[in-house]
C-alpha cells in the first residue's frame, strides 16, 4: 500500500508584453483578473506579475521613449504589491520578440526561485522516505514540484493578432502556448472561442489557453488615451492619478504647455487646483446671498434698490467671467461657485418679489 502526497498548486507568475504607451487601469485590471480566475481552479497559484515594456526600437506610431514609459509604470504600480516592473526588454536597442522574451524571464525565474527550491540530493531524499517508511509501514511517494511556471498575459486583440499575415511566426505561436502556456482576457465585440477555432495552429493548443470572460466591460485602450490627452480631455479614472502628475509634470504626449489644456486636466495630486469641501464652502458663505423672501415679505416691504444693488454685483461677475481670455479661464471650482450663484439670483428674484 502506497500513501500519497497530492500536488499543491501550480506557482505562476504573470507577463505582459506591449508598448505600454501609457499604462492604463486597463493593463493593470488584466492582472487582477488573471489572477482571480487561475487562483479560482484550484490548479494554480499566481505568485507575481511582470510588466515588460517593447523597446524603442519598436518603431510604433507615437511611441514614447521607454524612459518616460517606465517612470510611469513605477508611477502605476506604486498600488500594488505583487506587479513588478523588469526593463530588460526595453533596454534592448533593437525590438525582441515575444518568445525571446518569455525564454529570458523563463531563465531568470529558473534561476532565482527553483534554485532555491531544489528538491534534496536523491541519496538524502531516499534515506528519508525509508525510515518514513519503517516508522509508519507506510512507503511515501511524493509527487510535488516545487517549481514555477510562467504564463503570457493578454488581451483579446493580441491573440487575435496571432492570425495577422507575416506578424508572428507559426513556430513562435506554438512555442509559446504549448512551453509556457497563454491567458486571455476577452474584451467587449471579441469572440475569443470562435478565433481558436478557426486557427488550426491554436487549436493544436487550445488545452494551453485559459480565456476569461470580463463581465464588466471596459474598453480603455492606450490610443484612445492618447488622443483624449492631446485634445486637453480629462483622463482622471483611467489612469492612475500618479500616471496623470507624470504626464502632466513632463507634458508628454503633445499636450501644448498652456493654462487652458492644465486645467482641463488638473493634477490630481496638487491641492492648489483642486478646491476642498472648506474652501468650497467658505466661497459659498462669502457670496452673502439673502434667502428669497416669503410671500408675507414682499418687495413693498424692502427697498428695490437693496434688489438692484445685488443684481448688479452678481451680472458683474457674470461679465468678468466671459470677458476672460481662453489662458486665463477660470477652473472648475469657480465654475460651480458661478452656478451656484446664478441660481441663487434665479431664486432671489422670482416675478413675486420683483412687482
Amino acid at each position: 500500500m502506497y500513501r500519497v502526497k497530492m500536488t499543491s498548486p501550480t506557482k505562476v507568475v504573470l507577463l505582459a508584453c506591449g508598448s505600454f504607451n501609457p499604462v492604463t487601469n486597463m493593463h493593470l485590471r488584466l492582472f487582477e483578473l488573471a489572477r482571480d480566475s487561475l487562483n479560482k481552479t484550484g490548479k494554480y497559484n499566481v505568485i507575481g506579475g511582470i510588466i515588460s515594456p517593447a523597446s524603442d526600437g519598436y518603431n510604433k506610431k507615437d511611441l514614447e521613449s521607454a524612459k518616460h514609459r517606465c517612470c510611469m509604470i513605477d508611477q502605476a504600480l506604486k498600488t500594488s504589491n505583487w506587479i513588478k516592473l523588469d526593463k530588460w526588454e526595453c533596454s534592448k536597442e533593437d525590438w525582441t520578440t515575444t518568445a525571446k522574451v518569455m525564454a529570458h524571464f523563463r531563465d531568470k525565474i529558473e534561476s532565482d526561485y527553483n534554485e532555491r527550491s531544489r528538491p534534496l540530493p536523491a541519496k538524502k531524499r531516499k534515506k528519508l522516505n525509508s525510515n518514513e517508511g519503517h516508522t509508519n509501514n507506510i512507503p511515501t511517494i511524493n509527487l510535488e514540484e516545487e517549481s514555477v511556471q510562467l504564463k503570457l498575459l493578454c488581451g483579446a486583440d493580441l491573440l487575435e493578432s496571432f492570425g495577422t499575415p507575416g506578424l508572428w511566426l507559426e513556430e513562435d505561436i506554438e512555442d509559446i502556448i504549448n512551453n509556457y502556456g497563454l491567458v486571455c482576457v476577452t474584451r467587449a465585440g471579441s469572440d475569443p472561442h470562435k478565433f481558436i477555432y478557426e486557427s488550426d495552429t491554436l487549436t493544436r493548443c487550445k488545452n494551453n489557453i485559459h480565456i476569461i470572460t470580463e463581465w464588466i466591460f471596459n474598453d480603455i485602450s492606450s490610443t484612445k488615451i492618447r488622443r483624449a490627452l492631446r485634445r486637453g480631455e480629462s483622463v482622471k479614472y483611467l489612469l492612475q492619478d500618479n500616471v496623470i502628475d507624470y504626464i502632466r509634470k513632463h507634458q508628454i504626449y503633445h499636450i501644448p504647455d498652456n493654462k487652458y489644456i492644465n486645467h482641463m486636466m488638473p493634477s490630481p495630486n496638487d491641492e492648489a487646483t483642486t478646491a476642498s469641501p472648506d474652501t468650497e464652502e467658505e466661497s459659498i458663505s462669502s457670496l452673502d446671498v439673502t434667502p428669497s423672501p416669503t410671500s408675507s415679505t414682499r418687495s413693498r416691504d424692502r427697498p428695490d434698490s437693496m434688489y438692484h444693488s445685488r443684481y448688479h454685483h452678481h451680472s458683474a461677475d457674470i461679465r468678468n467671467f466671459y470677458n476672460q481670455t481662453p489662458q486665463h479661464v477660470t477652473c472648475m471650482t469657480d465654475i460651480s461657485s458661478l452656478v451656484r450663484r446664478v441660481k441663487n439670483i434665479r431664486v432671489a428674484y422670482t416675478p413675486e418679489t420683483c412687482v
